[in-house]
This record gives C-alpha cells, structure tokens and sequence, in this order.
C-alpha cells in the first residue's frame, strides 16, 4: 500500500451510560486496548466511563469542550500519532432530546497535513421515545435529513468524511443518507449487515441492526465488523462496538 492510501481504524460504540457499571470497565477497558482503534466515536457517554477510556487510550486525543454533551452523550477520540484536530462542532439536529446533536470533528493526516478528514457521530431518537408511541411518526427521518444538510455544509464534496452511530434504525434514515451520497461500509463491501444489539451475554432482547457507519468522498471501507466480545462474561456495552478499516484515497 503507497503512502497516498493509509489504512486506518474506525470504532462506533454506543456505551450505554452506566447501566451494569462499574462491572463493565474491565471488558471496556480489555476491548479499547486489545483492538485501539485509531478513531474513537461514542454514543451515551457519561463523565465516569469517559474518564475510564481516557486511561485506556492513552495515545490518543479527544474533543475537550465545556458544552455537557461532550462529556455526556457524544465524542470523538483520535490517535495523536495519525491525525491532529482542525475543528470541531455540534450540528443541531431536530431532536428532542437537548444535548444530542451531530458531534464532530475534523481531523489532519500528520503524515501528509493537507489532507483531511471529517469524522461525525450522533445518536438518533429511541423508537420508544414518548413522541413517537404517541403520534407513530418516526423522526429518526428527519434527523437523517438534517444530518445530511450538516455534513453537506461541513465539509466539502471532495473531503472525505465518515459519518457513524446508533441510528435506532434500518431502513429510512439510510434511504435518506444513501440519497444524499454516503455510502453504508457493509453495502459498500457487499456484506449483509450484522446485527449490534444486544450483546450477549450482557443484554437481551431482539437482534436488530442499529449502528452503522457510513462514509463519501475519497475514502473506502476495506472491512467492517459488528464485534462480539466479553470478559468474564459481560460485554462492554449492550451495542456490540462497530469496527471498519478505511484506506484513504487519492480525490
């Protein structure tokens, strides 16, 4: 592989807060430092368990801003050795819950500083959120809509930007994003998508696929991987951490 397409890292995990914590800190702690992702982006964030991550990735950087949502919803880690940060920001996204959002950052090869890379995350609406089962209009749409229209205004169309998170869906919200030009890393591989929640043998319920990454401009998904792993029987989350290897290419 030519210095122009390196391969790089990408983890989505919802952390479900601190429900089952701290049992969960080993498996969290075994799982950031068995795969270290080179990009970090998290869903249902909580001050402790973003402390216990920042102890487990001690190479990498991550968003510091006194807005709560980054300490408490979403943030984005990155290995300080392959980028450095450009900008940052939280994109309101129509949603009820206040500090959700479309958190992201933009990030700067060390080896090759113009080039860049847009990396976003966000956590949609629960289809059990008190709205939805009074009117049965889903809005995770809409907020693929204006995700889109943020990530449209973020970046330009030929900056390569990855987009990932639980979008507590599987079919309209990716109709939307796929017709505003991102591509979903198992389509984009020809993979049936797997499902990533729960994981067992710490949540139960229904196999569903909820988190995706997605992606457009010069970059490709090389491989993705719903991962299963535990520790002494708990899992690090009830979402089993998305995995994808991107290489970037030249635009």
């Amino acid at each position: 592989m030519s210095a122009a397409q390196p391969r790089f890292v990408v983890c989505s995990l919802n952390l479900w807060r601190t429900r089952r914590w701290p049992d969960r800190a080993r498996p969290l702690d075994a799982f950031l430092r068995g795969h270290r992702p080179d990009i970090l982006a998290v869903q249902e964030l909580s001050p402790e368990v973003r402390t216990a991550i920042d102890a487990s990735l001690e190479g990498h950087d991550r968003v510091a801003d006194a807005f709560p949502g980054w300490s408490s919803e979403s943030t984005i880690y990155w290995h300080r050795g392959l980028f450095e940060p450009v900008a940052y920001g939280r994109e309101d996204i129509g949603q009820p819950e206040a500090e959700r959002g479309l958190y992201w950052v933009r990030l700067r090869r060390c080896d090759e500083p113009a080039t860049t890379l847009v990396v976003a995350t966000a956590h949609y609406t629960w289809p059990g959120h008190p709205s939805e089962l009074r009117t049965g209009i889903s809005p995770r749409p809409a907020q693929a809509r204006a995700t889109a229209a943020a990530l449209a205004r973020i970046a330009p169309a030929r900056e390569a930007v990855v987009f990932t998170g639980d979008l507590n869906d599987f079919f309209h919200p990716l109709r939307v994003l796929r017709e505003a030009g991102l591509d979903d890393s198992f389509s984009a591989l020809g993979r049936t998508p797997r499902p990533t929640i729960p994981s067992v043998p710490t949540a139960g319920g229904i196999p569903s696929v909820a988190d995706w990454m997605l992606h457009r401009g010069p970059i490709a998904p090389m491989s993705t991987e719903a991962v299963d792993f535990f520790v002494d029987g708990l899992s690090p989350s009830d979402h089993k951490p998305l995995i994808t290897t991107y290489r970037m290419e030249t635009p």
